[in-house]
């Protein structure tokens, strides 16, 4: 019953060591980012308002 108890402490230790492995790795190695900015068509200016179809409509103002 105790090797049972140290099996699963040690597949648990392993289990975390290979996941802040997979973190360092991922999130360690920095990419290097272009020097020019993203064109500007892909986001329209700030000041403008899209229509939105998930806008609901206010139910009061219609007749039932």
């Amino acid at each position: 019953m105790n090797s049972m108890r140290r099996l699963i402490a040690f597949a648990m230790v392993a289990l975390l060591a290979l996941t802040m492995a997979f973190a360092v790795v991922g999130c360690g190695a920095k990419k290097e980012e272009p020097a020019s900015t993203p064109p500007a068509s892909e986001m329209p200016p700030a000041g403008t308002m899209n229509s939105d179809s998930t806008m609901m409509a206010d139910s009061s103002s219609m007749g039932h």
